[in-house]
């Protein structure tokens, strides 16, 4: 019996961990978090498998280690992930001891922490199916580790009782995720990303914190070249209107002929040629390598019309996921300020225009007199040289001329939009772009994955003598690794083994699924399969029906003794609940005898006689008589008085006993 009961809590132990890991996997946490979490729950199946566990007040030093950790590595005073990191840690160090009933169901209210951190999330991770699943699993785990030893329970049994709970609550998330697809909370925070709604404003936004949902994913075919890290731009908007910190996109008309060709260049150019997915266009706005004069695009398999806007800015028709096949190219972008843009870039908010101290700033700078390439060089080094720092929780900017002379704290947009001005009060004509920077890249795919957590903006300068657009990072100048760590993610020869590891494990499952994905295609599109596929959804249809015809014969064959077997084992389970187990070794009237004299209310001690004389005559005589009625009717009668009976013996008031004719 001991072995048992250690296979026992190690089996659950192991399965508690590995639910665990998944939903923090689904989390996200901070990188080091989720590295430390990996490492506890590793030493925690470790030590399961040779039974050794740690004491119980290093657990508790652990615990309180662990959530100043946590608290310390958030990016901002509050996160929505912040729940979630800390009851996966939580329930991570609960697996270092061993895992008894209580212990059990502390780890799976931890678990329940983690996924209503995974689905308050405002970027998607997980739908309403997989939140219904998990509440199934979970509520099977909870069954299992939730039952008396010695009581086996039917994982089937315990499926079919978990539909009482799993269907109102798939109907409540299936509702919530219909009616609130997002649930922002209503402060200062956001999420990195990029929201294709044409608008930059950092002004309002005291944190950032990093959105790890992919945008897009590029994929570049054997032979193709991969851009630099200094091409790794992912060009999606130009915003021209100037309102200081906040700016905003010009209204153009839709001209196919402003960027792109309609066939790819021929062979030979310096281009990047290569396919992309996107989950979604988000404004509509198609971001691409900066920039694109190819694109061929399509949703579900139709072709998709494409068109740029202006600015080298591309727009698809209609929203959703799409595929594109598309040829970038290393030139600028050449399309000439118009006067009635921005007065062709140069326009100044008054608010910037009078401030004598933002204009001196300039004025050391920017000269006319200079090429546009001394003046981007002169203004790097002011940001570089001046005190400035880069920071995802800034706190709140009202303005310009605080950022610039006072605060000198913040994040890309605040630096591309002071970057941007200064720029034009110099009399250079300037624009902001919004995209994407950098993105992880896949040796064995040949794919670059870019997140929302790589959203970036940058600057754009009018150079007259080129007649070209001139890309000017304001933010590479202030954080000094910036295009550093770019260059090392592209560079697989230094990434550490484990990164190698995860990279080479994902091309391995993608390809996978590719292969699995093309032979299906292949089956289902060919003619064989329209004569096959009735069939076979006939022939399954009648395995169905043939199943549940011998089932229901089985059960008749087995008639009374399997009801009495059921209903026996339903109220051994309700009976655990208020500490009236049956022990080990008791025989089931034997059990039920000792209840009977052991019962403190009339009604128990009656209804526990009549399900002992309807279990004996349904079990041991073979008289024939069929007592399944009586047998379900005693007990729905015992569950409903133990429902609400008192957790422990009631007494001895009232006896009857019962004593049976066989034990």
């Amino acid at each position: 019996m001991k072995t048992d009961e250690v296979k026992r809590e190690r089996l659950a132990g192991w399965l508690l961990a590995g639910v665990l890991f998944v939903h923090l996997v689904l989390l996200r946490p901070v990188t080091g978090i989720m590295a430390a979490l990996c490492v506890v729950l590793l030493c925690g199946a470790i030590l399961r498998a040779a039974q050794a566990f740690v004491p119980r007040w290093l657990g508790r030093l652990m615990l309180l280690t662990g959530a100043v950790a946590v608290l310390l590595a958030q990016p901002g005073i509050f996160s929505m992930g912040l729940p979630g990191e800390l009851a996966g840690m939580t329930g991570a160090l609960f697996l270092l001891r061993a895992v008894t009933l209580e212990r059990g169901l502390r780890v799976l209210f931890c678990i329940l922490v983690v996924l209503a951190a995974i689905v308050m999330r405002p970027y998607e991770t997980v739908g309403a199916s997989f939140v219904v699943l998990d509440v199934v699993v979970l509520l099977l785990l909870a069954e299992q580790i939730h039952h008396p030893p010695g009581v086996e329970v039917s994982f089937w049994v315990s499926a079919l009782r978990s539909l009482r709970v799993v269907v109102p609550v798939g109907i409540v998330v299936s509702t919530i995720f219909w009616l609130f697809p997002s649930l922002p909370l209503n402060t200062a925070s956001a999420f990195t990303g990029f929201s294709g709604d044409g608008i930059l404003d950092p002004r309002v936004i005291t944190e950032l914190s990093q959105s790890r949902r992919v945008a897009l994913v590029a994929r570049f075919g054997a032979g193709q070249p991969v851009p630099p890290a200094d091409d790794l731009y992912w060009r999606a908007q130009v915003l021209e209107i100037n309102d200081g910190l906040r700016w905003s996109r010009a209204a153009r008309r839709s001209d196919p002929s402003r960027s792109l060709q309609p066939t790819p260049p021929p062979p030979g150019m310096a281009v990047w040629r290569y396919g992309q997915q996107m989950v979604s266009n988000r404004g509509g706005i198609v971001p691409v390598l900066d920039h694109a004069v190819f694109v061929e695009a399509t949703r579900d398999g139709q072709n998709v019309v494409i068109l740029d806007i202006g600015g080298a800015v591309l727009t698809a028709v209609g929203a959703g996921p799409l595929r594109l096949d598309v040829v970038s190219v290393t030139e600028r972008v050449a399309d000439v300020p118009l006067p009635e843009v921005a007065d062709g870039g140069s326009r100044i908010p008054d608010a910037v225009g009078t401030n004598p101290a933002i204009r001196e700033i300039s004025n050391r700078m920017i000269s006319p007199a200079q090429s546009t390439a001394e003046n981007l060089t002169a203004l790097a080094a002011y940001f570089r040289e001046s005190g400035f720092t880069y920071s995802l929780r800034p706190g709140r900017i009202p303005d310009l001329a605080w950022f610039l002379l006072e605060h000198r704290r913040g994040f890309c947009e605040h630096y591309a939009a002071a970057a941007a001005n200064l720029l034009r009060l110099g009399g250079v004509p300037a624009r902001v772009v919004t995209g994407y920077r950098g993105g992880e890249w896949n040796p064995w795919l040949r794919t670059i994955t870019v997140r929302d957590s790589e959203a970036h903006a940058w600057v754009e300068a009018w150079d007259g003598p080129s007649q070209h657009w001139v890309r000017f990072d304001p933010t590479a100048s202030v954080a000094s690794d910036f295009n550093a760590r770019i260059a090392r993610e592209l560079n697989s020869d230094l990434w550490p083994w484990y990164r190698t590891a995860i990279s080479y494990g994902s091309a391995v499952l993608t390809s996978a699924n590719d292969r699995l994905e093309e032979r299906a295609a292949r089956v289902t599109s060919s003619e064989a399969w329209e004569l096959v596929q009735p069939i076979l959804s006939g022939l399954l249809t009648l395995a169905g029906i043939v199943w549940l015809i011998r089932n229901h014969l089985r059960r008749r064959a087995a008639g009374v003794p399997q009801v009495a077997a059921r209903l026996l084992d339903e109220l051994e389970r309700r009976a655990a609940r208020c500490n009236r187990q049956r022990h080990a070794g008791e025989t089931p009237l034997g059990w039920l005898a000792r209840l009977c004299s052991e019962a403190g209310q009339t009604s128990e001690s009656a209804a526990l006689g009549d399900f002992a004389k309807s279990y004996e005559a349904g079990v041991y005589r073979a008289d024939g008589s069929d007592v399944s009625a009586d047998l379900r009717m005693g007990a729905k009668r015992l569950c409903d008085i133990w429902k609400t009976a008192p957790h422990g013996k009631s007494g001895e008031v009232g006896k009857v006993r019962y004593t049976p004719a066989r034990a």
